[in-house]
């Protein structure tokens, strides 16, 4: 597999939503610069590329069948997650499993890190959601057993929790951020909820550090300087300080709804987040940034249907 580099232009009009494109800064704005990597859905079929947040270019494909690409902390290699295509029989048809794959970025030395993991109550095969360790030393991602971890050669392959999923890495390597669901016993019966937790990378001790109870699965990002956690809710998007617990909730002052949000990452420099999100006045996914502070200053990045997965400098 080699990776190509190929510029999709994007020409999706998204005057319906009332929101700038990329590319459209108003004046003295200047965008967070670097390179957005996603997984690319306008096929049909998942697809690894680059998205440039200034001109709202899509770079790609660079390996098919393939999703949750994130790039190494030093550049040189990216791991991914991608369908094997070995048909695993059913009744009718195959399923196939989703397995951790691990190249060096310019597509050489493919090789699968971890193999997808059977369901209990069945289902194809998975892993997903890999991240980096900040020294690339290890790799965690979700898998139907919990959140777990692997080396990157392959070895100390670990269930870390199983009570979350998807884990990101803190800038300092020392915690996992994650989503973590709980039951309590109501007087209307059991109830469910989730928030953000956080692990200690060296004692496994979790700490609570949301208390809605309405973050949804998925990734979390941590802000770069590792002080906040954002993460998609029940109502959109919230952001919480590691510190004390303080939410603030970004959907609050939007005028165009969105709903369906997916793969917020904050931008290098910890002034804005990117997400994928579904308008719902006109029924178009596309991928927007706000202000990480308090949601302002929406801007459409891209219409094309793109997931983001990590946002890092050039």
């Amino acid at each position: 597999m080699r990776f190509r580099h190929t510029v999709l232009t994007v020409g999706l009009a998204v005057a319906a939503a009332g929101l700038p494109m990329a590319g459209t800064a108003a004046a003295g704005e200047k965008p967070a610069a670097g390179w957005i990597t996603a997984t690319d859905y306008s096929s049909g079929s998942p697809a690894l590329a680059a998205l440039d947040p200034v001109s709202g270019d899509v770079t790609g494909p660079f390996a098919q069948n393939a999703e949750d690409g994130v790039v190494s902390p030093k550049g040189s290699a990216v791991a991914y997650i991608q369908r094997d295509d070995t048909c695993i029989p059913q009744d009718e048809g195959c399923m196939y499993a989703r397995n951790l794959v691990v190249a060096d970025t310019d597509g050489s030395d493919q090789r699968v890190l971890v193999q997808g993991v059977q369901p209990e109550m069945g289902g194809s095969p998975y892993v997903g959601q890999p991240d980096w360790s900040p020294d690339g030393r290890r790799i965690v991602y979700s898998s139907p057993r919990g959140m777990e971890w692997v080396n990157t050669d392959g070895t100390g392959q670990e269930v870390l929790t199983t009570a979350g999923g998807a884990g990101t890495f803190s800038p300092d390597g020392r915690s996992i951020a994650f989503v973590r669901t709980t039951s309590q016993e109501t007087p209307d019966g059991w109830k469910s909820s989730r928030d953000v937790w956080i692990m200690d990378t060296a004692t496994r001790q979790v700490r609570q550090i949301s208390t809605a109870g309405n973050a949804l699965s998925g990734p979390v990002d941590w802000s770069p300087d590792g002080q906040r956690i954002v993460y998609t809710t029940e109502y959109g998007l919230s952001v919480v300080a590691v510190a004390t617990g303080a939410v603030t909730e970004l959907q609050s002052g939007w005028t165009t709804p969105l709903s369906g949000i997916r793969g917020p990452v904050f931008s290098p420099d910890g002034t804005r987040i990117a997400f994928s999100a579904m308008d719902d006045f006109a029924y178009t996914r596309s991928t927007y940034a706000v202000d990480a502070a308090d949601g302002r200053n929406p801007r459409v990045l891209t219409a094309q249907a793109v997931i983001p997965t990590d946002w890092r400098t050039k």
